[in-house]
């Protein structure tokens, strides 16, 4: 009822002035300018609630064990696509929002999964410092995997034009890898890996990459 009556009075201030006359050229009235910012706050709400809805139903989905593998890369495919275009970063790759430390939800990486299928490792977190890309996998019975490495922001090619992907890719680049056994001791020996990724979806508490190796990395912020 309220909300009918909102509509109503708004319908009406639009009505009153396209009777009004006009001399010459005026500038916007305040009515307009009031209805220009109701629009745009109306929008703005939307917009929030859905992808506040979108992200409920990715969360909620990466959590289900009951269907197959390629369904649920696809379903989840669909939900990002919806999410990439709502997201209230656009600049992701050089936003600060993206230099924090990152809790893994779910990840088509197999290397990463093999720590969660094993149940080796229940928390996986990535951090993101200005230049320097740190994941850590720490075990369930202590201990830990870990891998170090530098990122950069490439410039834009025709690839990353071609690709949509201005503003949102990040290179990287691992430089060291470490093991903690606990009491068997720690080792480091090089890694090999290097690649990019697209943050297509970025905000205060959320982010979804697609990388070089096809692969999707969900984070929430830890």
């Amino acid at each position: 009822m309220i909300f009918s009556t909102i509509v109503l009075f708004l319908q009406c201030i639009l009505l009153s002035q396209t009777l009004l006359p006009t001399r010459g050229f005026s500038s916007p009235s305040p009515t307009n300018n009031f209805l220009s910012a109701f629009t745009d706050l109306f929008q703005n709400k939307a917009s929030v609630a859905e992808r506040e809805k979108l992200k409920s139903e990715l969360v909620e989905l990466c959590g289900k064990e009951s269907m197959s593998d390629t369904e649920k890369r696809q379903n989840i495919e669909s939900l990002i696509s919806k999410l990439r275009d709502l997201s209230p970063i656009q600049q992701t790759a050089s936003s600060p929002l993206l230099q924090k430390e990152w809790l893994l939800l779910w990840t088509t990486e197999k290397e990463i999964n093999l720590f969660i299928d094993w149940n080796i490792s229940g928390q996986i977190t990535q951090t993101l410092d200005n230049e320097v890309l740190e994941n850590n996998i720490p075990f369930q019975k202590g201990g830990s995997f870990g891998v170090r490495g530098k990122l950069s922001i490439p410039e834009d090619d025709d690839e990353i034009i071609k690709t949509s992907s201005q503003g949102l890719r990040t290179e990287f680049e691992f430089e060291v890898a470490s093991l903690d056994l606990g009491k068997w001791g720690k080792y480091s020996f090089p890694p090999v890996g290097k690649g990019w990724f697209d943050t297509v979806y970025l905000d205060e508490n959320f982010r979804i990459d697609l990388n070089s190796r096809n692969d999707i990395l969900i984070c929430e912020s830890s």
